[in-house]
């Protein structure tokens, strides 16, 4: 069984150029859609300090965890990952890039040898710089072919997900 582990923010967030509230981030939809398609274990990262609900606090949070390097404490996965060999791994792009608690994660989980299928949700970076940061921090890992869903699109991703789940995963 494949486990889909991934950071999502909810509290106000920039859609369609509007701040509106949501009570599930963005890349916590894709996250569950790409479950249920793989019959995947849900994993949630969880910072151990929540980001503040308002949009721009946690835009000046994640510059200032950015640029100071800080890797925020999260909160302890229970999960086991020895047996995976596929994750699938979701993120928001924030300035250019993963967040902190992204790679707070990714240091303290061994993805040597396992396939990592990286997802994201943007509002028009793409994958940003991430995929490279990724290759960085996991060098070991076979980092797989991604999909940059945009967050005000997350409620049509389905068709999205659907189509780079047939083209990349089930044939491998």
């Amino acid at each position: 069984m494949p486990t889909v582990v991934y950071f999502s923010h909810n509290g106000e967030t920039l859609l369609d150029g509007r701040h509106q509230q949501v009570s599930f981030g963005n890349t916590e939809v894709v996250a569950k859609i790409i479950a249920e398609k793989v019959t995947g274990k849900l994993v949630q990262i969880m910072p151990n300090e929540p980001y503040p609900v308002d949009y721009q606090a946690v835009l000046d949070r994640a510059e200032h965890e950015m640029k100071q390097t800080v890797l925020p404490e999260i909160v302890p996965i229970k999960h086991d990952f020895h047996a995976d060999s596929k994750i699938f791994l979701g993120f928001p792009i924030w300035w250019n890039t993963l967040p902190m608690a992204v790679k707070t994660f990714l240091k303290q989980v061994n993805f040597d040898g396992k396939k990592v299928y990286p997802f994201c949700t943007h509002e028009g970076s793409g994958f940003g710089k991430s995929r490279q940061e990724l290759q960085q921090l996991l060098p070991k890992a076979d980092i797989q072919k991604g999909l940059a869903v945009r967050g005000s699109r997350v409620t049509c991703a389905q068709c999205a997900v659907n189509n780079w789940l047939c083209q990349n995963i089930q044939n491998k």
